[in-house]
């Protein structure tokens, strides 16, 4: 060994020890040596070293040196104690300790410890950290520059360790729920609001600000310090939070309570006990039809009885309400004449776009909810001609007679196609007219959901029911179906047309203010709902919002104008103005609804081209629209806001300010307070002289606009700002059809789901994306921007995904010239009419489809699988399409060494015994027969438990490991969540749900796989890997026993990798494997097929060698009369002469109508060849050497049960129904929640327990 030179440190280990020597010669000539164990760490062995000699040199003279024997230096023991643990002697081990920490460790005693360290604490040491570092001397700035990149992952620790105890908590909980639904992620979910908290605190100065502003003006709110935006940017944030629902009351309560309820004044006399006359429409209001023997609620076609003590109020033809009393002094004579108003404060000086890039789309909705509850009778302008609710009056007409015109009345409760009542709207830009289409289709496709789900059991074919009977189930369906329509024409105002007025969509919050909630006062009393509502004159003017004309739409009207105007009636006047309007209007008097058009479109056999309309709405969304400002209302719209200013006077409408004061706002002292720009303010006053002479129409318009920020979107001005938010409440709260009539009984289970948010849609709470999903799929593909944010232009919604930069650019599909922007590599946007539709049915030509699919198809298959695992691979595209391939390439083996059919039998024959006896229940005061749901309890376990206890170790909670985290059900949902998404064509709506959770499962079962693999290659467990053995039965599991057999077989391939194919080989086709179970037990369980099921009995308990192939022709030839898939997609990838198709053309593969054609009645005995297509994916549990095989065993040993037979009633039949799709029958099913789903759910049988 050599000596230690000068300056020089080095170890030297010999046997179980460390010697330590520090040389560091210089003039006083001294080294020094300590011996430690083996353990103990270098670092702060020679920090010891370094302060002893340096204490050393300054304590104890040189001159001492040669005379050792005469030296003291007590401090050494004091220095050697404290180094005995070196964590808390080393600063940098200090802060390494406290970093560690934050990991759990669960080894053995100390996981109950463990899972009671709070988050709080987790995230309180992120301070602790910083003052060790920064307090500590003996760090370099090396050292500081490393912690303080390692603090960003603080967060990152802390969610690992919320998730870890979730774990723990989720190992504790009891197998049997009792019918609760079980609670995950409770830590992990409250540590994403405690640190939202954190970030984003609940009160700031400038609310503070706001908060004594209010205190000290009362009901004189200053609006510009914007309060109430930062309350609803509060609750968005703190959604999660009690504080949030108890801000939301408050406020809910305080905006419908800023208008009277019922309102306190009307511009006419209003007598609410009969029918009200309208002098332009003598014969429209008859009194309405009450159908016989109704026991639902239904909106009348008038509006009538929307509150039962006052039936007539907001009904059609009532006089408009008066909110304001006006006190106002000033002659209307002496106030400036109508035209110089607008030519000094309204008319545009130039077009200025959108602050927040909001879309012409969203003013083309708003005009739909203006005319649904604005119509001003012509002959007497007190009387509005609407109702004053949303009941989608504009579609659906205000009078039995309108109501008439455009329903079928065929039986179906279905409306006339694309058709709609209200003529105004073919003067509005023709995307009002094109959403109004949508919302008819939207009404039909209600319709036809609900007489094929026919929740109640009463509809049925209209052609054998008689003309009473018809009707009577017409008016059932098309009410019910009214309902549902108007609740999603209410969610959209709600989620989509009030979350961009505040903004909600561009800060990426899915929370929504919701008005119709139920709740109670201070004092207790149950807050009023559904007492009606009547709109005002003032909110008729607030509502006109010119100045937001697109270019676009400017051109276009002035195109509509000049096109009916007269011959020699010029437009700039009244009178020229309204004959061109009365011209336009009048040539659709006389004809009817159905032949209506608008745009330039033609009609094709009565109806519009989707090709069309979808133009119309995607040019729109891409279209900004305007500012709102003052001097920003086009020329063209001149003679409409004269007459709007001649009309308010006409009204006697109060002045602004005391429109301010009545809504608690604070009235504005001067022109300037109102608008700073002098331009404006200077000749408003010139104008007016006083600011309380200013009129409520002008000092709308022209009042500054917001800015945006938090809680503002719209930026229209403040006033306005204010109002809308107090009307959207008070119209949606007042109506009883939108509140205590809004049930699941009378918009049946699925009606009442299908007007709920989604929030997992990828729209952050918008419902207008469903709309367009639904009704135009083929022209809003899969993760559109264009559908998902239709009320705000693609390239706003591009720079702020793009400025968040957390990969929301990626999940979305975007318009050619953005696409070029960016450089996910997904597919832009097609443009519309790209692609055409051949739908095959031929048993031939499906096969050709089927099995030339890599040369000639392509379905996404292998596309959705390599998105599935997006979380798990977390590499760049061109690494992640490296892996992806090298997994591919192993794929087949690992399929292979799983899908062992053989191998299984005898488990699933024990595992369905053990089931169907396990969650059996019984009835009282009997122990036969025996009761269970067949579906939920066994067949869809029976997978989900193989997967889990032999082949991937994932920790199912369960009789036998009870320790288990994963809930069977929880599981099996997961499952079908990811075999929805990668095999079953969902429709454009859901595919980014299915594709967020899939991605998020995956990530979590194959973490777990992984985990065990790296178990069973080890004896040493990674920490991960002492987690799983906790939760799993025992350290020999069958699953690690298979998994270290399938890592010796499958050579040399990472463990990361061998996850992904062992979950690839299983998971995503689980969910088809018991759908197909299913199919075939519910097939053989009905009377007509009693003798083919007697003889699958014989053939299973005989138990010969060709028992499973025998079974299996049973099971094939009702899977071609049910087929797992009734049909599939496919696009071209060339040219097919023989199909007739052309390159990236759509293909539906109609699986059902082939199978169909080889004969309608079951033939057990079917020749091969002839055998028809069972499904067209062959991999994972669908591999015919697995599927062939299991599936025999586990039908035998089901209706080899003793008594077997469906229970009595509804109970015992799967709940499902047949819909039209593309021309085939397709069996959907609905779950216990009302949804619909592929999934067959719950059916329940008896059977005779064994002895």
């Amino acid at each position: 060994m050599k000596r230690t030179a000068q300056g020089q440190r080095q170890s030297i280990q010999e046997n179980s020890y460390t010697a330590h020597v520090y040389n560091r010669g210089g003039a006083e000539q001294l080294a020094g040596v300590i011996i430690t164990d083996q353990e103990y760490p270098v670092r702060p062995a020679f920090s010891l070293l370094t302060k002893l000699l340096d204490d050393f040199t300054a304590k104890v003279p040189q001159s001492s040196f040669k005379n050792p024997g005469s030296i003291s230096f007590p401090d050494i023991n004091t220095y050697i104690q404290k180094y005995q643990d070196p964590r808390q002697a080393d600063t940098i081990m200090r802060v390494q300790q406290e970093l560690d920490e934050t990991k759990i460790v669960l080894l053995g005693t100390r996981l109950t410890a463990i899972q009671h360290k709070t988050i709080e604490s987790v995230l309180q040491r992120g301070e602790k950290l910083d003052n060790l570092v920064e307090r500590s001397e003996a760090l370099s700035a090396h050292s500081k520059a490393f912690y303080k990149t390692a603090k960003k992952n603080k967060v990152r620790r802390a969610a690992t360790a919320a998730r870890s105890i979730d774990f723990i908590d989720a190992s504790h909980a009891p197998v049997d729920t009792d019918g609760a639904r079980p609670k995950t992620h409770t830590t992990e979910n409250r540590l994403v609001l405690f640190q939202n908290a954190l970030s984003k605190p609940v009160i700031t100065l400038e609310d503070l600000s706001a908060l004594m502003d209010l205190i000290k003006h009362g009901d004189e709110m200053d609006d510009r310090k914007l309060l109430l935006e930062k309350l609803l940017t509060k609750m968005a944030r703190f959604s999660g939070f009690q504080i949030s629902l108890e801000i939301q009351k408050a406020v809910i309560s305080l905006l419908y309570k800023d208008l009277p309820h019922p309102p306190n004044g009307f511009l006419s006399p209003l007598d609410i006990t009969r029918a009200v006359h309208i002098a332009s429409q003598p014969d429209a209001l008859l009194p309405p039809k009450m159908p016989k023997h109704v026991h639902y609620a239904f909106r009348a076609a008038d509006g009538s009885n929307y509150n039962p003590l006052i039936p007539g109020i907001g009904k059609v033809g009532s006089p408009y309400a008066r909110s304001v009393p006006s006190t106002n002094l000033t002659p209307t004579t002496t106030l400036p004449d109508p035209e110089l108003v607008f030519d000094t404060l309204l008319k545009r000086e130039e077009f200025v776009p959108h602050p927040t890039g909001t879309s012409s789309l969203f003013f083309a909705f708003a005009d739909l909810v203006i005319h649904s509850i604005f119509n001003t009778d012509h002959n007497d302008s007190a009387i509005n001609q609407t109702s004053s609710y949303l009941d989608l009056s504009v579609l659906y007409g205000n009078s039995e007679k309108e109501l008439d015109g455009v329903r079928a009345n065929d039986g179906t409760g279905k409306l006339k196609p694309d058709c709609f009542t209200d003529m105004r709207l073919l003067m509005m830009p023709p995307a009002s007219c094109a959403l109004l289409i949508l919302l008819n289709r939207n009404h039909n496709f209600i319709a036809q959901k609900l007489f094929d789900i026919n929740e109640h059991g009463r509809f049925m074919d209209p052609s054998g029911l008689s003309p009473e009977a018809k009707k009577m189930q017409d008016d059932e369906i098309f009410h019910r179906t009214r309902l549902v329509n108007c609740g999603y024409f209410m969610q959209i105002i709600l989620g989509d047309y009030v979350g961009a007025i505040l903004g909600l969509v561009r800060d990426g919050y899915d929370w929504r203010l919701d008005p119709r909630m139920e709740m109670r006062e201070k004092d207790h009393t149950v807050s009023p709902r559904g007492e009606g509502n009547v709109v005002s004159i003032e909110f008729n003017l607030l509502y006109r919002w010119h100045a937001t004309l697109s270019e676009e739409n400017v051109s276009w009207f002035e195109a509509e104008l000049a096109r009916e105007l007269p011959k020699g009636v010029d437009i700039a006047t009244t009178a020229g103005f309204k004959a061109a309007a009365h011209s336009l209007m009048g040539k659709w008097t006389s004809v009817p609804p159905t032949e209506w058009t608008f745009g330039g479109l033609s009609r094709v056999d009565g109806q519009f081209r989707d090709t069309d309309l979808a133009q119309i709405l995607q040019n729109s969304t891409k279209d900004v629209a305007g500012a709102f400002k003052a001097r920003g209302i086009p020329e063209c719209m001149r003679r409409i806001e004269v007459l709007g200013i001649m009309k308010s006077r006409e009204w006697g409408t109060c002045s602004l300010n005391e429109f301010r004061k009545f809504m608690g706002l604070k009235p504005y002292a001067t022109f300037k307070d109102w608008n700073p720009d002098p331009k404006v303010h200077e000749s408003a006053e010139a104008l007016y002289r006083d600011i309380d002479r200013l009129e409520l129409h002008v000092g709308l318009q022209a009042e500054e606009a917001k800015v945006p920020g938090d809680g503002a979107g719209l930026c229209p001005g403040y006033t306005i700002s204010r109002a809308i938010l107090s009307d959207a409440i008070c119209l949606t709260r007042g109506d009883r059809f939108l509140t205590t009539d809004f049930t699941p009984y009378n918009l049946t289970a699925w009606g009442w789901n299908d007007c709920q948010y989604d929030k997992d849609d990828g729209s952050y709470g918008g419902m207008l994306t469903k709309l367009l999903f639904r009704t135009l799929p083929d022209h809003y593909p899969t993760g559109s921007v264009l559908a998902h944010f239709p009320f705000t232009i693609p390239k706003q919604m591009f720079d702020t995904f793009t400025k968040r930069n957390d990969g929301s650019v990626d999940k979305y599909r975007w318009p050619a010239e953005l696409e070029k922007s960016s450089t996910n590599g997904v597919e832009p946007l097609p443009a519309i009419g790209s692609h055409a539709w051949k739908i095959v049915n031929e048993y031939e030509a499906v096969e050709r489809v089927l099995t030339t699919e890599a040369s000639s198809y392509t379905s996404g298959v292998s596309q959705r699988q390599e998105s599935t695992l997006e979380l798990v691979l977390r590499q760049g595209k061109r690494g992640r399409d490296s892996t992806f391939k090298s997994i591919q390439a192993k794929q087949a083996a690992v399929t292979e060494a799983i899908a062992d059919g053989n191998r299984w039998t005898e488990y699933f024959k024990k595992k369905t015994e053990i089931l169907m006896q396990r969650k059996a229940f019984k009835q009282i005061g009997s122990d036969n027969p025996e009761y269970v749901d067949i579906v939920k309890d066994v067949i869809n376990l029976l997978p989900v438990h193989w997967i889990c206890e032999e082949i991937t170790g994932i920790p199912l909670k369960s009789d036998c490991n009870p320790r288990g985290t994963l809930y069977e059900q929880e599981t099996c949902d997961k499952l079908a969540d990811i075999a929805r998404y990668v095999y079953i064509d969902s429709t454009p709506v859901d595919d980014f749900k299915y594709r967020e959770r899939s991605q998020k499962h995956a990530q979590e079962l194959i973490g777990f796989i992984e985990e065990g693999l790296e178990s069973a290659d080890s004896q040493f467990s990674s920490i991960g890997g002492d987690v799983l053995e906790w939760v799993r039965l025992h350290k020999r599991s069958e699953s690690a026993k298979f998994l270290r057999k399938l890592r010796g077989s499958i050579g040399n391939t990472p463990n990361a990798n061998l996850a992904i194919n062992v979950f690839n080989a299983t998971i995503p086709t689980a969910a088809l494997f018991s759908k197909a179970v299913a199919l075939v037990v519910d097939y053989f369980l009905e009377e007509a097929n009693q003798q083919a099921r007697e003889e699958i009995v014989m053939i299973h308990q005989a138990n010969e060698k060709d028992a499973s192939a025998k079974i299996m022709g049973y099971v094939r030839e009702t899977l071609r009369l049910r087929p797992i898939f009734a049909g599939v997609y496919r696009t071209a990838l060339k040219q097919v002469a023989s199909e007739g198709l052309n390159i990236q053309d759509w293909v539906f593969a109609d699986i059902a109508t082939a199978n169909n054609s080889l004969g309608k009645t079951p033939d057990y005995a079917r020749p091969v060849g002839k055998q028809g297509i069972l499904t067209p994916y062959k991999d994972g549990l669908l591999t015919p050497k697995f599927f062939d095989v299991v599936v025999p065993v586990i039908v035998g040993t089901i209706l080899s049960q003793k008594g077997l037979k469906r229970a009595a009633g509804e109970s015992g039949k799967l709940t499902k129904f047949v819909e039209d799709w593309h021309g085939t029958r397709r069996e959907e099913y609905v779950n216990i929640s009302g949804l619909v789903t592929p999934w067959p759910d719950v059916m329940i049988v008896e059977f005779e327990p064994r002895a």
